[in-house]
């Protein structure tokens, strides 16, 4: 009896992480009033500091620099500081070529992390809004007046998010495209009824005076520093789509892996942090908390409670077809690079690979933050925007 019970309350919460959720989500959406908004548009362009933490960046930095320098919006109204975590190559000698009354390098010796690079630069901003970035996005031209008008027409946002376009380097669509969309469809819904969480660390934005310190040991800073600003403010963190960015995705399955363990580790440190809005009183906050990251993190367990309840109740017939659907589940993931050709088994097969690539990873990252194993140093492994110019 315990097994059985076990293996369904498993399967139960996997099929509402991943589709129960997010038609609670719509329903939600349809029901609750949505965020109080502005109308019209705004002439008022207040001051900008973008920040940017850099770790051997030196084939994409001056791209990135350029890029920002040629944002629609006035420009003695922007600085652009960047920080240079104890970087080994030429990225700080590019940086020292732009060099000017609004671009600033902070070359620091040793290398401690993003989150303490981003806490001294923000500590150096003299902005009234702080945007984050990093080196290897390319914002569309009107992404600063974007962000701002963000703040504009959402009184209530603490934190304004951009939306984050993949790209692979041969120019096409994101290869997970899928995914994504869920993803931004998940975020949106979740902005859109005042529940929203984190930020896609290359494009978002706070007030300079609403910023809070990351812990040093900070892995997912960008989910983690919304997240503290609306325990700090209790204001709303906003989706909004109009200000674009741009970057290239890592095309190996392995690059693919490193990242998503990462994901791990860090929804895993930032529930540590976070706890408090988990609580039932934070109302649709909590819910999406629970539901999009706690519940996401353990789902690699509980696709193991049912892989090894069905094994243990596979006398039945009910569980053997349970069984034999996930193994063929599996060896379609195994099997993905030989079955890509094959029409529609080849895309089932490489999205099979991709969720179980996706869960591994989780897991692992997750174990390796709980055995203090994660760390909050990392070195990009995606191709640089420039190779998708070309």
């Amino acid at each position: 009896m315990t097994t059985i019970i076990l293996t369904w309350s498993a399967m139960v919460l996997l099929v509402y992480t991943y589709a129960g959720y997010p038609v609670l989500l719509w329903l939600i959406s349809r029901l609750k009033d949505p965020l109080t908004t502005e109308r019209g548009t705004t002439n008022s362009w207040p001051s900008l500091t973008v920040v940017i933490s850099a770790y051997n960046e030196e084939a994409v930095i001056a791209r990135r620099i350029q890029n920002l320098l040629d944002q629609d919006y006035p420009s003695e109204q922007v600085e652009i500081l960047i920080g240079s975590d104890g970087s080994t190559d030429a990225t700080c000698q590019v940086v020292e070529s732009y060099r000017s009354a609004s671009v600033q390098l902070a070359a620091f010796r040793s290398r401690r992390g993003k989150a303490s690079v981003l806490n001294d630069l923000v500590r150096l901003a003299g902005g009234e809004i702080v945007m984050f970035t990093d080196a290897a996005t390319v914002f569309y031209p009107d992404a600063f007046k974007q962000l701002v008008t963000g703040f504009w027409r959402y009184p209530s946002a603490s934190v304004v998010v951009g939306e984050l376009e993949m790209r692979s380097s041969r120019g096409s669509r994101n290869l997970d495209g899928w995914y994504w969309r869920y993803e931004l469809f998940l975020k949106g819904r979740e902005s859109e009824i005042g529940a929203g969480l984190g930020a896609s660390g290359t494009i978002y934005a706070v007030r300079r005076e609403d910023y809070c310190p990351l812990p040093p040991d900070t892995i997912a800073d960008d989910l983690l520093e919304p997240l503290l600003v609306r325990l700090r403010t209790h204001g709303d963190v906003v989706q909004y789509g109009a200000a674009r960015a741009w970057q290239l995705i890592p095309e190996r399955v392995a690059d693919e892996f490193h990242r998503r363990v990462r994901s791990g580790a860090g929804i895993a440190h930032v529930l540590r942090h976070a706890w408090p809005l988990l609580l039932p009183q934070r109302g649709v906050v909590s819910l999406a908390l629970w539901s999009h990251k706690a519940l996401r993190l353990v789902a690699p367990w509980m696709l193991l409670t049912v892989l090894a309840g069905t094994l243990l109740l596979r006398h039945s017939p009910f569980y053997q077809w349970l069984l034999i659907s996930q193994a063929l589940f599996y060896g379609a993931a195994l099997c993905a690079g030989w079955l890509r050709a094959v029409p529609l088994i080849g895309k089932a097969a490489i999205g099979a690979r991709y969720f179980v690539v996706l869960h591994a990873a989780l897991a692992l990252g997750s174990v390796k933050f709980f055995l203090g194993l994660s760390r909050p140093t990392w070195n990009r492994s995606s191709p640089s925007p420039a190779s998708a110019a070309r």
